[in-house]
């Protein structure tokens, strides 16, 4: 299995996939909402997306769910953003791959001819799925499950109290596989620190061995288990 972090991203390629997650397109809308006039940042993150795509020159582009982020009601700005957030995509890469996440109400109105929206899905040993929810019996089977929702970051105690964007690896209970939670792509939403917050989701929280899951920070840095960052 090829499987590799992009250094210094919230991606990763894995047999020539590459997989990204929690996108969060839109979110400034809620934020318009609470009172904070916020510029759109999906043509930030489209660059950026874009620029790993060219570094790496995937065969496919795995979205691991909440592509947008408005709920129950798309905004018009999804409306009219994220299909041609998709558009450009799909002239960089042949396929693109979303699996459905909690933000992803009505996404399949948004996505061009090209974008498939699955709940999860399976390919050479290795299941992918948002995270917030439980997986198929089947994905369970795989020998490597990637998967999203919780926004992994950790607390450093240094004198500045950084929160950093953290890679999550971690046995499954009652199963052979291991498991990868991808940090979300979207810099407003590091998630509550992995160190000091359960995750979220019903998966995460109940079937994988928290406490000797292994961090690293988005540079490769290896930090050690999660039981020897807790205090």
């Amino acid at each position: 299995m090829d499987f590799k972090f992009v250094p210094d991203k919230p991606a990763l390629i894995i047999n020539g996939n590459l997989v990204v997650a929690d996108l969060h397109n839109g979110i400034e809308f809620e934020l318009f909402q609470k009172g904070a006039n916020v510029p759109s940042q999906t043509g930030v993150k489209l660059k950026r997306l874009l620029g790993i795509i060219k570094e790496t020159k995937p065969k496919k582009l795995i979205i691991l769910g909440d592509l947008k982020h408005n709920i129950p009601v798309t905004s018009r700005q999804e409306q009219d953003e994220v299909p041609l957030f998709l558009s450009e995509l799909l002239k960089h890469v042949p396929q693109v791959v979303i699996t459905k996440g909690n933000h992803d109400g009505e996404i399949e109105k948004l996505t061009p001819l090209g974008v498939s929206v699955v709940g999860e899905f399976i390919e050479q040993g290795v299941g992918y799925f948002h995270g917030h929810r439980q997986p198929s019996p089947e994905l369970l089977k795989q020998e490597l499950i990637i998967c999203a929702h919780t926004h992994p970051s950790v607390m450093l105690r240094d004198i500045r109290g950084n929160i950093q964007q953290a890679w999550i690896e971690a046995g499954v209970k009652g199963s052979s596989a291991r498991v990868v939670v991808i940090p979300a792509f979207d810099n407003s939403t590091r998630g509550a620190a992995i160190n000091n917050a359960e995750p979220l989701g019903p998966f995460l929280k109940n079937m994988i061995d928290l406490n000797s899951a292994e961090i690293y920070l988005l540079d490769g840095s290896y930090l050690g288990e999660i039981r020897g960052l807790r205090t």
